[in-house]
């Protein structure tokens, strides 16, 4: 899609593999023409044999509007002036969920730097957590996955946001966990922790939400006309949280989704950041430039995660690709070249082969 909401599709094919995610959607609608997977709505089993991966290919797309075409908002088709509606989202995500794309994914910096600007957008950008609520609202099957910034957040609203989510959806969430690069002026800091504290602090808030999702457990939700219980109290726990960084009482305030935990998608790709995903994410993006560099990163996550405890084919790996798309090759060629500004294109996908057909 050209113009100014570029169409993101992180896939999840690298080196022969069909990398499918922890599948953020609702499974097994009659319209879905893929197989449920037996590990039920927000997960995907293990299907790895003799270290290929025989999970279906899972695609997402990324709503981040020109961050990677910084001049494609000046074409005359670029809706730029309904950048900050809902309108041109909506559209793109229902033509997203018609391809049977598996979940939206939106990016969010949660801070400005007016001097970004004044020639594009910058991070100027809807809340994420509003849109993607909004979009529940228009789909029924994609995945929905808004962005939480750790280092400045608090567990116990997340954990309601994302639970919210969760309900409206019919269980369609997952959430974005990022630690933040800027921006702590606008939370009451002075400075931002470095990265080893501020990955720390996000692997105690996933421990809080997740706790607090637990504490009002969806069989807890009794709703019994005759008896008048609408509650078991006795399934609903206060988690009395005593961390390093948070303090939390709990219960939650409504009942958890009977789907259970939301998958974490995360994006870091630093040696604090791979180790947390090791240990955390079920799905990580990765702006990679090349084949190698996306092996190099998968490699390195699957050993985070055996050093962690876990399964290395739990994490799922998805390169990001920045997709052109037109009529013809020429077409997008041009299209891509007019909106790069002063960046350097790279070609990642080489001219098709010719090749003279055969007749017996």
């Amino acid at each position: 899609m050209s113009g100014t909401f570029e169409l993101r599709g992180p896939l999840g094919d690298v080196g022969g593999e069909r990398g499918a995610v922890g599948v953020i959607r609702r499974q097994g609608c009659a319209e879905d023409p893929r197989p449920t997977d037996p590990g039920g709505p927000g997960m995907t089993t293990n299907h790895v044999e003799q270290g290929r991966d025989h999970r279906p290919l899972v695609v997402g797309v990324a709503l981040s509007p020109v961050w990677l075409s910084a001049d494609a908002w000046r074409r005359e088709d670029s809706r730029v002036e309904e950048m900050f509606s809902l309108s041109p989202y909506r559209e793109l995500v229902e033509k997203a969920e018609r391809a049977v794309v598996d979940f939206l994914f939106c990016p969010e910096a949660g801070h400005l730097e007016p001097s970004t600007i004044r020639h594009s957008p910058g991070f100027a950008t809807l809340e994420s957590f509003t849109l993607v609520t909004a979009l529940a609202a228009v789909t029924r099957r994609i995945g929905l996955v808004p962005t939480v910034q750790t280092a400045f957040a608090n567990p116990f609203t997340v954990a309601r946001q994302l639970a919210s989510l969760h309900r409206i959806s019919g269980g369609r969430a997952g959430w974005n966990v990022v630690t933040a690069l800027a921006g702590e002026r606008n939370h009451g800091l002075t400075e931002l922790p470095d990265s080893a504290e501020r990955h720390a602090r996000a692997d105690e808030f996933i421990t809080v939400v997740e706790a607090l999702w637990r504490s009002f457990p969806s069989e807890a939700f009794v709703a019994d006309r005759g008896t008048g219980v609408f509650a078991d109290p006795d399934r609903v726990q206060a988690i009395d949280f005593d961390g390093k960084y948070f303090k939390v009482a709990g219960p939650m305030a409504l009942p958890q989704h009977p789907a259970g935990r939301l998958p974490v998608v995360q994006a870091g790709a630093s040696p604090a950041g791979i180790a947390f995903a090791g240990a955390r994410a079920d799905l990580v993006f990765g702006a990679v430039p090349d084949l190698d560099a996306a092996r190099g990163q998968r490699a390195a996550l699957r050993s985070a995660a055996v050093t962690a405890g876990r399964d290395p084919g739990a994490i799922r790996f998805l390169p990001g690709l920045h997709l052109v798309l037109a009529e013809t090759r020429e077409q997008a060629r041009r299209v891509a070249e007019e909106n790069a500004g002063n960046r350097r294109l790279h070609w990642s996908v080489s001219e098709p082969r010719r090749t003279r057909s055969r007749r017996s």
